[in-house]
């Protein structure tokens, strides 16, 4: 069908209107967003990054939020429902190096997963801060990327991705060489748990069908962006589409089924700076919103500004500015929106977990779990951390052929996959063009 705007297939996806129930900061807004808590994890001369948010957000139960950061470390906070409160709880230690993906198990709210570049996955036990199960891969290849339903976990590496069966803790699936640079992200589909799809640093998106046992049969389609792809995620009433987040910050969407090229915004970061009045430095995370069937792209300045907005054909509305100099003072790494709460959760590189909520009109109480050193936090130095980023190390992209992309042509099944990857192009940004320190 013709959609609004001229989007084909697109219900809903029409001109930028406000997100429900998030209203842009004014001053004269009763029931505006505003800071409501902020939790400092860390007061020490160079703190660590905070890398990743996840929640196990269910109503009537205990709200926990766990941020990954740079010390390969994972904290968890319990987050108050009534009044937006964040409260340490514990730390889970172990990981030597990076942590590249966390969650919670779905279902298992007690049960958060990491993967982590020392070559290990691991599933914690968030009542006694202890290691319930590791994983590992052949080699103790380095992960990369992590996801998991209620059934089974997946962890990609360099160019495979493992699984394994959560309920036996055993391996039962591996998908070798479908990428020839490393798996940046995965997700299992919302909607069909046996479908998996992993995106690399190759600027593939594939497609996996895992009711599959038979090999060649196992690879269900494959997209080709032609760019390294840092995330991607799901949108649409099925969520029969793609968004991703490439390397070059744009935002490209595509559709699950004939692997077309639905719209791409480049140099969105411009745009973006353009409707807002003030520049914008990278991209954080798209988000859908299924109610409304309304796309939005998460945007940030380096001083720790929060931009929201509204991703239409035509045009893009700011629809939530979010900032505070008790807040964030650094890049926003993630964010989590709790929508049957109407909070918003951030976490930045100055070592903050911010709680945004509606008719937050009082002065936050900052809160820590750290001591703070005697010069001020102001006074910190930044420039002697080590590397959170991972991913990339300025390697070019190779031209090398995957499985992919061979049985991409062989398996066509009338669906337009993508076939070949063109020629490989420069090493991705260390830190996705927001420039080093």
């Amino acid at each position: 069908m013709e959609g609004k705007n001229g989007f084909t297939s697109f219900e809903g996806f029409g001109p930028g209107v406000e997100a429900p129930g998030f209203k842009p900061l004014t001053n004269d807004s009763k029931d505006k967003f505003g800071l409501r808590t902020v939790s400092v994890n860390s007061f020490d001369q160079n703190p660590p990054y905070i890398l990743k948010l996840a929640t196990n957000y269910t109503a009537g139960s205990q709200c926990l939020v766990a941020s990954s950061s740079s010390d390969s470390t994972v904290k968890l906070h319990a987050l108050d429902t009534n009044n937006g409160s964040l409260g340490y709880i514990s730390e889970l230690k172990g990981h030597q190096k990076a942590i590249s993906g966390m969650g919670f198990i779905p279902g298992h709210e007690k049960l958060v997963y990491t993967a982590s570049e020392d070559g290990t996955v691991v599933v914690w036990d968030t009542s006694s801060a202890k290691i319930a199960r590791s994983f590992s891969a052949p080699n103790r290849k380095p992960f990369y990327s992590a996801t998991c339903n209620q059934k089974a976990l997946a962890a990609g590496t360099g160019s495979d991705i493992y699984l394994w069966d959560l309920e036996s803790g055993k391996p039962f699936r591996s998908l070798e060489e479908y990428h020839t640079e490393e798996v940046t992200d995965l997700k299992f589909h919302p909607n069909h748990p046996n479908m998996l799809f992993s995106s690399g640093g190759d600027g593939m998106i594939s497609q996996f069908d895992l009711s599959q046992m038979d090999e060649d049969e196992v690879l269900e389609g494959c997209i080709n962006s032609s760019q390294p792809i840092n995330s991607f995620d799901f949108f649409g009433p099925k969520l029969q589409y793609i968004q991703l987040i490439n390397t070059m910050e744009e935002v490209t969407l595509f559709d699950i089924d004939t692997a077309n090229k639905l719209i791409e915004f480049p140099d969105l970061r411009k745009s973006l700076s353009a409707v807002a009045g003030e520049e914008i430095n990278y991209l954080i995370k798209c988000r859908y919103d299924i109610k409304s069937d309304r796309l939005y792209v998460c945007s940030g300045t380096n001083n720790g500004g929060l931009l929201i907005s509204h991703l239409a054909k035509e045009n893009i509305k700011n629809n939530l500015a979010l900032y505070n100099e008790i807040g964030h003072n650094d890049i926003i790494r993630d964010l989590l929106f709790i929508d049957e709460l109407q909070i918003v959760v951030s976490g930045g590189e100055d070592s903050k977990i911010c709680v945004w909520a509606q008719g937050a009109s009082k002065l936050p109480k900052s809160q820590s779990h750290a001591k703070a050193p005697a010069s001020s936090r102001q006074s910190r130095q930044f420039n002697n951390r080590s590397n959170p980023y991972g991913g990339w190390r300025g390697r070019g992209r190779g031209s090398g052929r995957g499985r992919n992309q061979g049985r991409c042509q062989a398996r066509g099944r009338g669906r337009g996959y993508s076939r070949g990857r063109g020629r490989g192009r420069g090493g991705r940004q260390m830190q996705r063009g927001r420039g080093r320190r």
